[in-house]
């Protein structure tokens, strides 16, 4: 994989998107081309006309008019400081954002097209004396190594007249695929990986956006211009868009929205876990090893408890379970005016686990306290998505923290603080 490209100018580069919808990490990462590339005159995005080629990605999408208008107006914000919090972060931090409507196009000619239109289809429509330089996400670059997806004439039409801009993507190993394209598929691909340091970290966590976040996020109801500008923000909310349930198409007969789909998995997860706790704590039990246990839970709101007692037999080993919310609550459960630590660090964990340990009796006590969200321009908490926990043991405390992806619904942090919490309290007690 090449470090630079020295093949030609980069004067028009483009960039495939479904737009389901556009959000501050589509518009980052075409950024971040016209600051790796300072050349580029033009980004072109090529809208999909939501007939994807990809099996994996049937699925019901809003019209193209919709996605249009809504990408048109987060390219017309994005900017900004007053429309988008990409652009107002930048700009304390002494950085102007370059992608702007001078320098920025969306291709419409997908959308005249009813059918499905390959990544090749593009390349070649697009190619000429020099390859087409094409931004691509780490995840697609995967998928080439599956022929059902991407047919041998689609991959010889990429390796010819293509130069892949490559983004890092959920911790895809770039060179491995590539090695494997080449190894398993036969082919040589032209590429450059963008590179994101340049950012400032703040700026730099809006990659962890997708548009499945998005989409779940508007579905439980938060605050939308964290994830989009507020004029794309205003245009979903006045469409009504992915608020309605929606007929996932590999599962069949369900009404369930991807929010409520991705809850419902992670429930069936803390089912799971509390599962696997009980049945440790009746082998200890079996051997007269201590196995009573409380809880006392912030951020989660009773999930962990409320997991575990879901299982018949509970009561053998669950004996108390306190939901301390706020600071004053928890400042009478501790027996303290003040506070000189954070509502969500290591010492708040840790106290609370050994509070109530003696308060209810209990042979050991878990503690959670952490930031569920959601993630809202109005606060900008470093600490959203983190989960301090505390397990207070006879003769130790022990102590975890968890960061979690920042932008996630508020529901799913707190399943997954909950998930993570009874699974570390049965490896501690396991070893």
């Amino acid at each position: 994989m090449s470090s630079s490209t020295t093949e030609s100018k980069l004067s028009t580069i483009y960039y495939p998107l479904t737009a389901n919808p556009a959000g501050h990490h589509h518009l980052l990462l075409a950024e971040s081309v016209l600051w790796n590339f300072p050349e580029t005159q033009l980004v072109v995005f090529l809208l999909s006309n939501g007939l994807h080629p990809d099996p994996l990605k049937q699925q019901q999408i809003p019209s193209a008019a919709l996605r249009l208008n809504i990408l048109q107006s987060a390219l017309n914000d994005w900017s900004d400081p007053k429309k988008s919090l990409p652009a107002k972060i930048a700009e304390d931090s002494g950085i102007h954002l370059k992608l702007r409507k001078s320098n920025s196009a969306i291709s419409h000619r997908e959308l005249a097209i009813n059918r499905p239109m390959r990544l090749a289809e593009h390349i070649k429509s697009f190619s000429g004396s020099e390859k087409v330089r094409m931004i691509v996400g780490a995840d697609l670059l995967e998928r080439m190594l599956n022929p059902q997806i991407f047919t041998d004439l689609d991959l010889v039409e990429i390796e010819r007249n293509c130069h892949l801009l490559l983004a890092p993507r959920n911790e895809v190993e770039i060179v491995t695929i590539l090695q494997h394209l080449m190894k398993k598929r036969g082919v040589n691909l032209s590429a450059t990986l963008i590179k994101t340091e340049r950012f400032t970290k703040n700026l730099q966590r809006f990659f962890l956006i997708s548009s499945t976040i998005i989409r779940r996020a508007a579905q439980a109801g938060h605050d939308l211009t964290t994830f989009l500008p507020s004029t794309a923000v205003l245009q979903l909310l006045q469409n009504s868009l992915y608020v309605k349930t929606r007929q996932p198409f590999w599962i069949k007969n369900s009404n369930l929205n991807e929010l409520q789909l991705r809850c419902h998995e992670l429930m069936e997860q803390l089912d799971e876990a509390a599962k696997q706790l009980q049945k440790l704590l009746n082998k200890r039990k079996i051997q007269k090893q201590p196995h009573r246990f409380s809880v006392v839970e912030t951020s989660t709101g009773g999930q962990i408890a409320e997991g575990f007692t879901s299982c018949s037999g509970a009561s053998k080993h669950f004996l108390d379970g306190r939901i301390l919310y706020s600071q004053e609550a928890q400042k009478k459960f501790l027996r303290r005016s003040t506070f000189a630590d954070s509502s969500v660090s290591q010492t708040r964990a840790q106290d609370l686990a050994v509070t109530m340990r003696k308060r209810s009796g209990a042979d050991w006590a878990l503690a959670e306290t952490g930031m569920a969200g959601p993630p809202s321009s109005e606060r900008r908490s470093k600490k959203n998505g983190q989960c301090h926990l505390g397990l207070a043991l006879s003769s130790a405390v022990r102590y975890k923290c968890l960061e979690f992806n920042p932008f996630l619904t508020r529901k799913e942090h707190q399943l997954l603080f909950a998930i993570e919490a009874l699974n570390w309290a049965e490896n501690v007690l396991q070893n």
